[in-house]
């Protein structure tokens, strides 16, 4: 097929997903965005680009120390924006319409490998097509796509598919082409590493594409180049474990197994996977928090019989469909590095299956290449089914965009999927205290000193919350007790350094402390 026809429809699948994606321009700054974006200053200022182009930056205490890509980007959108949300997002959806595209040249490209007859030739078009249009548009990606400071996801599958894309074209006959090829390829999976942590996939990706797709290369080239990519990564990886700065955030602890121990964590990771999958079929389950509450009703022998059950079956359609084996061996590889094998802060998250929808999307594409699907009432049947399915899917992701177009919308829709979550309802005070509607602020905090009285930030915002009530006897008595909890031999500054509010809110809550502190000298 002629070139200039694969990037018409390479354009079609980028256009569907930046036309889906619209009104997120409108968005407000939520979630994580507004710590990195509104509160904390260091994005903004130019300086910094040589501390970040250096990778100073990871012996910085700076959020995103150990992700200088990302943090690269935000700065770069700093510089055309300054704290203006609509250009972020319109960089996130453009990073979200080029893999689109990205996600549709390497699906008919691998698919091409398999059916290159003549009389096949739109057999890999449409499957690779089908395979696109679902990565564009379905939902789970919302995530990663509506929230700015999520863009890491966005950057590290962009670099990703970028790395599958080059090695299409590697090895050439002329040697500087092979050196400038492999120079893109191993920068390419450096940058993914240096984006995120879930990058280090990238060399595995390349192993997997020589070993399954050219394995009939040349192999000593080949050989060559992923051991550079592996080294690369490694050298990122040993950077980010002994140079990075640790980031002190308040009231977040450290990273622990999930229930305590490694073996615990072994007894719940299924059901975190189980919840995953049935995502990916029902978007309904989507929520800004997961948690215990989210997998409550999948038992550890539910999910490792559905599980099992899954992989039987993709080992039994990948026996003669080496590029269907391919597409899931990317996806299981991909949800490895957020696979809580390694503690991490967030246990289960919609953005982590941002890259994995790739390898699903492959998937997809191979099964559809390999039906036969006869003209007449069969064909269209398929085309209506595929068109339901895809409306029903677009319908959930603008859905979701409307969730996360402001604060107060995303974390009342979190608390009614997630009634336990403390992220959920310590925001939801935050919100609607920004709105002026301090009672239910008040309530949603004291939701939130339920599920975890022990964090003095919610102490703190209860004491604003009250003061703005013009209940200035327990707002007084909250911060005291928030200034208890924060470190019971420190001070009022300790406290109000440590959180991560917004200027006037840290200006409300000083005025508490400073009226505290002079009723103290009169006693």
């Amino acid at each position: 097929m002629p070139t200039m026809q694969i990037v018409k429809y390479a354009l079609i699948v980028a256009a569907v997903a930046a036309v889906l994606y619209l009104p997120i321009l409108s968005a407000e700054f939520v979630y994580d965005d507004e710590l990195q974006i509104v509160i904390d200053p260091y994005i903004h200022q130019p300086q910094h680009f040589a501390d970040v182009l250096s990778l100073k930056v990871m012996t910085q205490g700076v959020i995103d120390n150990n992700r200088p890509v990302n943090l690269l980007s935000l700065m770069l959108d700093s510089v055309l924006w300054g704290r203006t949300p609509f250009g972020y997002h319109l960089t996130n959806l453009l990073l979200h319409s080029l893999c689109s595209a990205m996600v549709f040249v390497l699906l008919y490209a691998f698919l091409k490998r398999i059916f290159a007859q003549k009389e096949q030739e739109t057999g890999p078009l449409w499957a690779a097509f089908i395979g696109a249009i679902l990565f564009a548009i379905h939902p789970i990606n919302s995530e990663a796509v509506c929230v700015i400071a999520f863009r890491e996801d966005l950057l590290v599958t962009a670099f990703t598919l970028l790395v599958l894309i080059l090695a299409e074209f590697f090895p050439s006959e002329r040697k500087i082409v092979n050196v400038l090829l492999g120079a893109a390829i191993v920068l390419s999976i450096f940058a993914a590493a240096a984006t995120k942590e879930n990058g280090v996939v990238a060399p595995f990706f390349l192993l997997l594409y020589w070993l399954v797709v050219r394995k009939a290369a040349n192999w000593r080239k080949w050989a060559i180049l992923v051991a550079a990519g592996f080294a690369a990564t490694l050298t990122f990886m040993i950077l980010r474990f002994t140079i990075v700065a640790p980031l002190v955030y308040a009231d977040v602890e450290k990273a622990s197994y999930l229930g305590g121990s490694f073996s615990r964590m072994l007894a719940i990771q299924p059901r975190i996977w189980l919840y995953q999958l049935l995502e990916l079929f029902w978007p309904g389950l989507m929520c800004a928090d997961l948690g215990g509450y989210s997998i409550s009703n999948i038992s550890l022998t539910m999910a490792i019989i559905v599980l099992s059950v899954v992989c039987i079956a993709a080992i039994i359609l990948g026996r003669k469909n080496k590029i269907f084996t391919l597409g899931m061996l990317f996806f299981v590889i991909s949800m490895l590095p957020t696979s809580n094998f390694i503690p991490i802060y967030w246990p289960m998250a919609d953005r982590y299956l941002y890259l994995p929808m790739f390898g699903l999307s492959l998937a997809l594409s191979a099964i559809i290449c390999r039906l036969k699907i006869k003209k007449g009432l069969p064909r269209i049947f398929l085309i209506i089914a595929a068109f339901i399915i895809g409306l029903h899917l677009c319908c959930f992701t603008v859905e979701r965009e409307l969730v996360w177009h402001n604060s107060l919308s995303l974390w009342q829709d979190t608390v009614n999927k997630n009634p336990r979550s403390f992220l959920g309802s310590y925001n939801l005070g935050f919100a609607l205290f920004e709105k002026g509607d301090y009672q239910q602020a008040l309530s949603a905090f004291t939701t939130t000193s339920e599920i975890n009285p022990y964090k003095p930030s919610v102490k703190a915002a209860m004491a604003m919350t009250c003061d703005a009530l013009g209940r200035t006897d327990d707002a007084e008595e909250f911060f005291e007790e928030a200034v208890s909890l924060n470190n019971p031999y420190g001070s009022s500054d300790s406290l109000i350094d440590s959180l991560l509010w917004t200027h006037s809110q840290i200006r409300k809550l000083q005025i508490i402390a400073d009226r505290v502190s002079a009723k103290k000298k009169i006693k």
